[in-house]
This record gives C-alpha cells, sequence and structure tokens, in this order.
C-alpha cells in the first residue's frame, strides 16, 4: 500500500497523491540543495509506488542550485511537470530547471491551468 503523504528534504518538500496527481509543495523561501533533490525523488517514488504520475510541483520563493535542478531532470519517476510560481523569478527558476528534462515540463501561476495541462499532456502520452 502506497502511503498518502510523505516529507522530504528535511520537511521542506511534502507530497501527496490526488486524483492520479503527485502534488509536490516545497515550503517558500527554501534553499534545495542536490541531496534534497536526490531526497525528494525517494519520495516520489515511494509516494507513486513506483509509477510514473504527472506532477503539480508548487515551488513559490523556492531557490534551487544547478546540481539539484539537474538531478530533478533526470528522474524517470513522473510523466509531465506543472511548475506552480507566483513570481518572474520562479518563472526563470522553472525554465533553467526544464532544459534538461525528457518529459513535458511547463510554468503556471494559476493551478488550474496547471492542472488543466497535466490533465492534456498525460491524456496525449498514453
Amino acid at each position: 500500500m502506497m502511503p498518502e503523504r510523505a516529507v522530504a528534504a528535511e520537511g521542506k518538500n511534502s507530497l501527496s497523491v490526488r486524483a492520479g496527481i503527485i502534488e509536490s509543495v516545497w515550503r517558500p523561501g527554501s534553499f534545495v540543495d542536490v541531496d534534497d533533490a536526490r531526497d525528494a525523488m525517494r519520495a516520489v517514488e515511494q509516494i507513486s509506488g513506483g509509477i510514473p504520475l504527472p506532477m503539480l510541483s508548487e515551488m513559490t520563493d523556492v531557490e534551487i542550485t544547478a546540481a539539484a535542478r539537474y538531478e530533478f531532470a533526470r528522474t524517470t519517476g513522473v510523466l509531465a511537470i506543472a511548475v506552480l510560481g507566483s513570481s518572474a523569478v520562479d518563472r526563470v527558476v522553472a525554465a533553467a530547471m526544464s532544459r534538461h528534462t525528457h518529459y513535458p515540463h511547463a510554468f503556471f501561476t494559476s493551478r488550474n491551468d496547471a492542472l488543466t495541462w497535466l490533465t492534456d499532456v498525460t491524456k496525449s502520452t498514453n
């Protein structure tokens, strides 16, 4: 049985699965290094039961090292990621993260738009 919730990166990241979508929320103001990224990806694997799922990743006001961005991009545990943020800085961080991904990746400021995109993009990849 898969856990309903998971916490990673020393409490900076909380994850849950709702309606077949992994929801990952990073605590605003967090600094994410490569160890945090690896821990978060282990939590994704755990909460999804090893089945790749779409992910909504809320990353408002989060600083991510280049090594952590690369680690996130290497994951095979997701089908697509919609990054939810609120500022131009969040958009730049999301764009930097998408450079090496092998899955669809987009930035949104609207939760509803992000969820709609995830639903549409995962339908087209199945």
